[in-house]
């Protein structure tokens, strides 16, 4: 009987990952006989320091590596996101298995997400990666060092007298030991994209040794391996390990790779990048990402050495023509009302067109008070008990994808899924499912009549707390059977502070919830004449109207890209204010 022997950590974590890895070549070959050999590598050794001060996380391969060499072991079982990118040529990665859900968890004593944390909280990692990242979505964290195995870790974390107010760890490790209980929030992508490789199994083995190869083929997943290829690539071409706080997730759909990263300067600045290429050519698109963020930064450090100099060149007395705040001279200052989580896109393409936006968020999003509704209904789902499951935002693919990923469910492939607007498509996209449906126009009522006769079929509506009932109302009276469940919470959450309205020109509003977070942030106070309120579509119109403020201008399509060019419809209106204003200005001071 033909044998292999496996080397491993000795943590519960690399217990499990090397016994899934045995299961997996028992399967593939029943005649195989699996043997694990284990090793305490001097990573788990010392406990008391972060990685990057003691030589990352090499030391937790180098012992098994060394095993590999010396023929004591047939293969060795790794996290691949804690083996180094750069590999000696005896040695090569055989096999990379299909990843688990690549996300970071927060995981808290206090049960609360991570906007929702106290003040100033002190948040466990030692991962730079992580601490960056962090600090971007709540700048007022504390971040403390936090070593040891997840059980250490979720330990610590969950300690009532401990000194973390929450942990950051990955999803995947948790989840292999069984500890979803302990996930406060599985953090989305927008705020935390992973590390290169993260959820990923590796299987390392002797380059030459052919028959330990051949064994491990029928292990492999390529669209998992272009993935990760991908992410190593831009990790490596940056000249990075984990002391260096760069992030990347690629996705394969369809044979083509979509690659998102992450760099984060020392300055606190994130240099974020996308782009797609054939799966093929995996290694070629990480480093092609990585020279944009080298040649951003380089663009940013001649900006500022450019910007500097001019200063210097124009200091003095300014001429009353130089004091009128031209459109050229200052961007328009745009007001964003929606929640960090979903502002991100958004804050992003406002700084592509030109434009300085402004975030304040008004509302919350929050999961429902009670799972119980939503659960049964996907289970029901998943067992191929509806025709269409309808979703109407973002939010609302985050919140099921992600419940459906704690409850281990998926969706049947005959199910088919209706999305209202490419946002919601995208979310969708991004989970590895392509919509059936997305109507002409993005309102609840196109999309009733884009699905056409309903007589008979059951349909899933997962949607907001706040959601209109219109469209549950029309399928219902068009003969459909609708189980319609609260997917997430939309809360009025508006900061304690007043809104910002001296420093800005436009406000934004993408639904009537951000209007009444917004009027209860004025807290009655008048909006001030010269600034403009701009509104994604006719039903956050209406809200923004009957609570009293004024609206010039409502886009055209209810999208991202429609309010873009609303909110450009309004820089001459400012400008001309703008000019009127500082012209009175200059004069009142003569």
């Amino acid at each position: 009987m033909p044998v292999v022997r496996i080397a491993t950590r000795k943590s519960r974590l690399a217990l499990w990952q090397a016994r899934y890895v045995a299961r997996r070549l028992q399967e593939a070959w029943p005649d195989l006989e699996v043997q694990l050999v284990t090793f305490t590598t001097r990573g788990d050794r010392i406990l008391e320091k972060p990685l990057p001060e003691i030589g990352g996380k090499g030391l937790f391969t180098a012992e098994l590596e060394a095993a590999l060499r010396e023929g004591h072991v047939d293969l060795a079982v790794h996290s691949l996101k804690d083996l180094p990118t750069e590999m000696a040529p005896d040695l090569t990665i055989g096999a990379v298995l299909t990843r688990e859900a690549p996300h970071d968890v927060l995981i808290s004593r206090h049960g609360l997400p991570l906007d929702r944390l106290p003040p100033n909280p002190t948040i466990g990692t030692s991962s730079t990666r992580r601490a960056a990242q962090i600090r971007l979505a709540r700048p007022d964290a504390r971040i403390l060092p936090l070593r040891g195995n997840v059980d250490t870790r979720l330990r610590k974390a969950l300690d009532p007298q401990g000194p973390y107010d929450a942990i950051v760890l990955a999803r995947a490790g948790v989840v292999r030991l069984g500890r979803e209980d302990a996930i406060t929030q599985v953090l989305p992508f927008e705020v935390m994209l992973p590390a290169p490789g993260q959820g990923a199994l590796a299987v390392q083995c002797r380059a030459d040794d052919e028959r330990v190869l051949a064994l491990l083929a029928p292990l492999h997943d390529p669209a998992t391996a272009a993935e990760v290829t991908a992410e190593r690539a831009f990790l490596q071409a940056l000249g990075g390990g984990c002391a260096l706080p760069v992030a990347a997730l690629g996705r394969v759909q369809g044979g083509t790779l979509t690659l998102t990263a992450l760099y984060v300067a020392a300055d606190g600045t994130p240099y974020r990048v996308r782009g797609q290429a054939p799966m093929e050519e995996a290694e070629g698109l990480g480093r092609e990402l990585a020279m944009q963020v080298r040649s951003g930064q380089s663009a940013v450090r001649s900006a500022q050495s450019a910007g500097s100099g001019q200063q210097a060149a124009v200091s003095g007395q300014p001429t009353a023509d130089s004091r009128l705040p031209t459109a050229d001279r200052r961007p328009l200052r745009v007001l964003i009302t929606r929640p960090p989580e979903q502002a991100e896109a958004w804050l992003a393409r406002l700084r592509e067109a030109g434009y300085e936006p402004v975030l304040y968020p008004t509302i919350r999003i929050a999961p429902p008070e009670n799972w119980g509704p939503l659960d049964q209904a996907l289970h029901r789902l998943s067992r191929g008990g509806y025709d269409w499951l309808v979703l109407t935002s973002a939010n609302g693919v985050r919140f099921v994808w992600n419940r459906l990923q704690a409850l281990g469910l998926r969706v049947p492939a005959d199910v088919r899924i209706a999305v209202i607007g490419p946002a919601t498509a995208k979310a969708l996209q991004a989970q590895g499912r392509e919509p059936d449906l997305i109507p002409p126009a993005y309102v609840a009522e196109a999309l009733a009549d884009a699905l056409g006769d309903v007589r008979g079929l059951r349909i899933l509506l997962a949607r907001a707390d706040r959601a209109r009932p219109t469209l549950r109302e029309i399928l219902q009276s068009r003969g459909a059977q609708v189980d319609e469940v609260v997917a997430y919470r939309t809360l009025v959450a508006p900061p304690d502070t007043p809104p910002p309205l001296d420093e800005v020109d436009v406000v934004t509003f993408t639904s009537p919830s951000t209007v009444q977070g917004f009027v209860q942030a004025l807290g009655g106070r008048p909006l001030p004449p010269g600034v403009r309120v701009v509104c994604i579509g006719p039903i956050t119109a209406r809200a923004a109207r009957e609570a009293g403020l004024p609206v010039h201008a409502v886009a055209q399509q209810y999208t991202m890209e429609g309010l873009v060019e609303a909110v450009s419809g309004q820089r001459t209106a400012v400008s001309s204010e703008q000019i009127a204003d500082s012209r009175q200005q200059i004069a009142d001071s003569r």
